[in-house]
């Protein structure tokens, strides 16, 4: 689940230099996006649809640079980047561990997005979906055939993002749905700043970057 999540952050942090194309539409819609604060229900599906996880939780973005995932069932986890630095909090583990996204990003190919200044039109094979279910749908295709995805599509409703659907090369698919939804919202900086708890195991790796 971390790939995923880790690809949300990369896709959004790299949209402010997304050049236009032919996904302009899809890069219109998403530029537009200054800040968003959700909650979410994300299901990991295999072949035949059979359910293998199921989560909720809240999220908050900010551009540039700010990401805040929080997983609150079945298993507690936070998510935070703030200026390229990743803080993933464990609370069953009693761990943080710290992180470089650029190194992610290096060390993990698999990602959807390798670069994080990288545009969508450089990385992608963007077509639209007839719409299905009131939304507005956007495929993207990995052009490196090396990814872990093979596909993205994501769902708009009156121009604004409401699902995102991945599918990998095991069969697993991976649904994001949004709701409670506010754009373009001021936001707290309390929301993508992380102090460790006291009495937690800090591992950072950026000190070995």
């Amino acid at each position: 689940m971390l790939r995923f999540i880790m690809f949300l952050i990369l896709f959004f942090l790299s949209l402010r230099i997304a050049a236009a194309q032919p996904a302009t539409a899809l890069i219109q819609l998403l530029s537009n996006i200054q800040t968003m604060q959700a909650d979410f229900t994300q299901t990991i599906n295999e072949h035949k649809n059979k359910v293998l996880q199921q989560s909720t939780g809240h999220m908050a973005l900010q551009r540039p640079g700010k990401f805040r995932w929080e997983v609150t069932q079945p298993v507690a986890q936070l998510i935070v980047a703030h200026n390229m630095q990743l803080w993933i909090y464990d609370p069953a583990l009693e761990q943080v561990t710290v992180r470089l996204l650029n190194k992610e990003i290096g060390s993990t190919p698999a990602l959807l997005l390798s670069d994080p200044h990288a545009a969508i039109a450089q990385n992608f094979k963007v077509q639209t979906i007839k719409n299905a279910a009131s939304l507005q749908w956007f495929a993207l295709f990995p052009k490196n055939v090396d990814n872990m995805l093979v596909f993205i599509k994501m769902g708009f409703s009156q121009g604004k993002l409401r699902e995102i659907d991945l599918q990998d090369h095991l069969g697993h698919n991976t649904v994001i749905e949004f709701y409670n939804v506010a754009f373009n919202r001021p936001l707290s900086a309390s929301l993508f700043s992380f102090t460790p708890p006291p009495h937690v195991d800090v591992i950072d790796e950026t000190k070995n970057s």
